[in-house]
């Protein structure tokens, strides 16, 4: 009796592994961005002798790069939900 129920969570179970790293990566693609463009303004900056002008710029664009990253996740998992939501098509019989 308990065979389909097994059988549901071997194929819920790749899935969701699969969801949750997908969950999981969100914080890489905004945080990377952000800090490396910061960090690779502030060398600049030291570098050629400037101000903070590197650095704003580099994290300005940094924030604006993460969030990019974010939409096209937002996109490909509503792209994903919409996929699954439709019903398969059916065969025709001849």
């Amino acid at each position: 009796m308990t065979e389909p129920r097994e059988k549901d969570t071997e194929k819920i179970l790749p899935v969701l592994i699969r969801e949750g790293i997908g969950v999981l990566s969100i914080g890489w693609d905004l945080g990377i961005p952000i800090v490396g463009g910061a960090l690779l303004g502030h060398f600049l900056d030291a570098w050629l002798g400037t101000a903070y002008t590197f650095t704003l710029g580099l994290l300005v664009l940094g924030v604006m790069i993460a969030y990019w990253n974010l939409s096209r996740l937002i996109h490909r998992v509503n792209r994903q939900d919409q996929e699954r939501a439709q019903p398969a098509p059916r065969e025709k019989r001849g």
